[in-house]
Order: C-alpha cells, then sequence, then structure tokens
C-alpha cells in the first residue's frame, strides 16, 4: 500500500500545481485533498497513517500550523511543509513550531518553488518507499 500524501489548501490552482509536482516526480504516495483545515483534520482523523504534507498557512476556519500540529499528533513522524504565498518570518516560524520541516513560499520564481518542491520530494523518497 502506498503512503498517504495530504495537500490542505484553498487554492486550487495551486493544489494542482503541487499535485503536478508530485506526480511529475513519480512520488510513491496516494493523494487527500482538504479546501480548510475542518475538512484537513477529518481526513487526519480518517487517516491517521497520513505520512507526508504541503499544507497551506491560510486557510478558512484555522490556519495551517493547526494542521501541521494535529497531524503531527497523530503520526509524529510525519514529514511536512509548509507550502504558503505569504514568505513571512512570523509564517515561517509558526509552521516550524507546528513540526514542519520545510518552507516554501509560492511567492517566489516558479522555477525556484518547482525546484524546492522536488528536492524536498526527493529528500523524503527514501521514508516513502521504506512504507510503501
Amino acid at each position: 500500500m502506498k503512503p498517504l500524501f495530504l495537500i490542505a489548501d484553498d487554492s486550487i490552482p495551486k493544489t494542482y500545481f503541487l499535485k503536478s509536482l508530485i506526480k511529475k516526480a513519480d512520488f510513491p504516495a496516494d493523494m487527500l485533498f482538504a479546501q480548510n483545515t475542518t475538512d484537513a483534520k477529518k481526513l487526519i482523523d480518517e487517516n491517521p497513517g497520513i505520512s507526508f504534507g504541503f499544507i497551506d498557512y491560510e486557510m478558512p476556519q484555522d490556519n495551517g500550523p493547526s494542521v501541521i500540529k494535529y497531524l503531527k499528533e497523530k503520526n509524529p513522524d510525519a514529514r511536512i511543509a509548509l507550502v504558503t504565498a505569504y514568505g513571512s518570518e512570523k509564517y515561517h516560524d509558526d509552521g516550524t513550531a507546528a513540526g514542519a520541516e520545510e518552507f516554501v513560499c509560492t511567492t517566489w520564481a516558479e522555477d525556484d518553488v518547482a525546484r524546492k518542491i522536488a528536492e524536498i520530494l526527493d529528500s523524503w523518497r527514501i521514508t516513502a518507499n521504506a512504507i510503501a
């Protein structure tokens, strides 16, 4: 069984962009999607073994760090990146404090974002292959 990868983001274009980068990298995971924090937490409850996540900061109902913290409580080994359009130090620090190990600002140049996501996925591939 493939590991599960949660993309929690209220931006449909950004969700499709992240999904396409995961597919392009041939990353071995099944993807789950949420557009708000309530749905993200529900997916985590239904799938406590979610192993990977790209989580946005600004989402309806709450914020991304609350989802990151919730996922880490359910699966402390989950590998998570905060992927947000806001490159502020506060967002980075909030994501890290919640348990994100990576930070990607999607307002960076598109090539830089794609390269950073590819690097993250490459670094997570060993974990994914061990689960699969």
